[in-house]
C-alpha cells in the first residue's frame, strides 16, 4: 500500500456554508494530558469503566516511522483525574497500524491494521481482538469476511459496528461489513457507491453513515494514490440495517482531507458528523507522500448536520493528521496522538467542548 498545547476559547459559527457568520455555538479548544508514548495511526475509542469516562489507545506507529515502530502498546487515560496508565499489549506477533476500533457493553473491538514486515510487504489483517474494559483482558472474535485497514467504523443503535471500504493488501475494496456482537457473526451490507478508498474519515449518527477523502488508486497515472474528493451520506434501513441507501453530498468547502479524525457530534440543535484535521497529500505510513512530498497537517474542521443535509464550520484545531477517529467522553470530543507539523509522530491529545 501503498506539540501543540491551547487554552483557546473560539467562538464558531455553526451555521450552514451559505450563511457562515451566523453564531450558533461556542467551542473550548484545550490541550489534555499527553500520551505515554508519541503514536499515529491508532485505534481510538472512548468507553466507561464504573461509570467513569476513559479514552483508549490501540496499537499504531511510534516515533521511528518504519516497520520496527508499529507497535502493539495499548493505553488507557482516566479523563476525569487526566492521567494515562498502560494496558496489555494487544495480542500477536507484530504490531499494527491503521486500526479501528469501536466500545459496545464494556467490550471494545478492535478491528483489522495491517502489518509491515522487514522487506516492506504489508497484509491487511483479519483480526478482531477484543478488551474487556473491566477484566483488562483480550479475547478473540470472528475475523473479519474480508481484512480491511484503513477503513471507517461506526455503531448504529448501540447493535451493530459497521467497516466501511478500506484498503484489503492488495487494492481498496468497496465492501460493507456488519459486525453483530451479540451473535459474533459478520454480514454483508450494500456496498459503497463511490470510488474504493483508504484512509478516508466519516461515522455513523443515528441512522446515517457519512464519509468523505481518503486515496484512490488512480494507477497508471503517478503516483499510483491519488486524494479522493468525493463525500457520501448512507441512510440506514432500521428494518433491514445491511440495506443502505447511498448517494452523494456535496464536499465540505475545505479541501479533501486524507487521514482526518471523525466522529458523530451531538449539540444544541446539531446531529451530525465532525471532521478534523488530515491531510491534503496522501502518503503511506512515514508521512511522506506518494508524490515524494512531505505531508503537512491540516488546522481546520467540519461538520456535515444530517438534518440540514448541510455543512458547517468547526473550531480550528493544532494541525494534526494521521488519525482513527474522533472519540466523545465527558462532553467533549478528542483527538489522541498523530502526526504534527513535520510529519513529527505526536503524543497530543487536544479536547474539543461545546
Amino acid at each position: 500500500m501503498r506539540t501543540i498545547g491551547l487554552g483557546l476559547l473560539l467562538a464558531v459559527g455553526l451555521s450552514a456554508c451559505s450563511s457562515p457568520a451566523e453564531p450558533v455555538a461556542v467551542w473550548s479548544v484545550e490541550a489534555g494530558p499527553t500520551m505515554p508514548a508519541p503514536t499515529a495511526n491508532n485505534a481510538v475509542v472512548a468507553a466507561n469503566v464504573d461509570g467513569r469516562p476513559w479514552i483508549f489507545s490501540f496499537m499504531g506507529l511510534g516515533t521511528g516511522k518504519d516497520y520496527r515502530a508499529i507497535t502493539r502498546s495499548a493505553y488507557a487515560m482516566d479523563v476525569a483525574e487526566g492521567r494515562w496508565e498502560p494496558l496489555p499489549d494487544v495480542p500477536g506477533s507484530v504490531g499494527r497500524i491503521a486500526p479501528t476500533a469501536q466500545a459496545l457493553g464494556g467490550l471494545i473491538y478492535l478491528f483489522g491494521g495491517y502489518s509491515v514486515d522487514a522487506d516492506g510487504r504489508e497484509i491487511s489483517e483479519p483480526a478482531v481482538d477484543v478488551f474487556d474494559v473491566q477484566a483488562r483482558q483480550y479475547s478473540r472474535a470472528a475475523d473479519m469476511p474480508v481484512p480491511v485497514d484503513d477503513t471507517v467504523s461506526g455503531v448504529w443503535r448501540n447493535r451493530l459496528i459497521f467497516l466501511v471500504s478500506g484498503w484489503s493488501t492488495d487494492d481498496n475494496v468497496n465492501v460493507v461489513q456488519v459486525f453483530d456482537p451479540e451473535r459474533n457473526q459478520w454480514a454483508g451490507a450494500s456496498p459503497i457507491r463511490g470510488t474504493p478508498v483508504f484512509g478516508h474519515a466519516g461515522a455513523i449518527a443515528r441512522d446515517v453513515i457519512v464519509y468523505c477523502g481518503g486515496a484512490k488508486v488512480q494507477a497508471p497515472k503517478t503516483p499510483k494514490y491519488a486524494i479522493n474528493t468525493e463525500c457520501y451520506r448512507g441512510d440506514i434501513n432500521p428494518d433491514d440495517p445491511t440495506r443502505i441507501t447511498w448517494r452523494a453530498i456535496a464536499h465540505h468547502p475545505g479541501p479533501a482531507r486524507y487521514r482526518a479524525a471523525a466522529g458523530p457530534v451531538r449539540t444544541s440543535g446539531l446531529t451530525g458528523v465532525m471532521f478534523v484535521g488530515g491531510t491534503t497529500n496522501p502518503y503511506n505510513y512515514n508521512g511522506v507522500g506518494y508524490d515524494g512530498q512531505p505531508s503537512e497537517p491540516e488546522s481546520t474542521s467540519w461538520i456535515y448536520d444530517i438534518n440540514r443535509d448541510a455543512w458547517v464550520a468547526g473550531p480550528a484545531t493544532p494541525p494534526t493528521m494521521d488519525h482513527r477517529g474522533l472519540v466523545e467522553a465527558a462532553g467533549a470530543w478528542w483527538t489522541v496522538g498523530g502526526f504534527g507539523p513535520g510529519q513529527a509522530v505526536s503524543g497530543q491529545v487536544t479536547r474539543l467542548s461545546p
